[in-house]
């Protein structure tokens, strides 16, 4: 098992008055810089209700790869959206086996 930093980025669409209410309720919680990558994914966004991303590590077998990485964290993004409506969702990875660590 290895780890994968997955990045799912979309925006917000079609968001009802309750739904808009719900977010902004929640807007301390959901700053960028609060909000790193997790297992159970940050998530953040700001008062405009736009643009959102989500940041997972996701652990896959050595011989799944990116491609269930990916497919998994965008299971877990769908699956936290719920019935907030997105669009235009894009996904980046990597790998944490090609990240090297530079010490001064």
């Amino acid at each position: 098992m290895h780890d994968y930093r997955v990045t799912v980025r979309g925006r917000f669409t079609g968001l009802t008055d309750d739904q808009k209410a719900e977010l902004r309720a929640q807007l301390a919680d959901r700053d960028m810089l609060l909000n790193g990558f997790s297992r159970e994914g940050g998530f953040a966004y700001d008062a405009a209700l736009g643009p959102f991303t989500f940041r997972h590590v996701i652990a896959v077998d050595d011989e799944e790869g990116e491609a269930e990485a990916v497919e998994l964290a965008l299971a877990a993004v769908k699956t936290r959206l719920g019935e907030y409506g997105h669009s235009d969702l894009s996904v980046s990875a990597v790998d944490m086996r090609d990240v090297k660590i530079r010490r001064r």
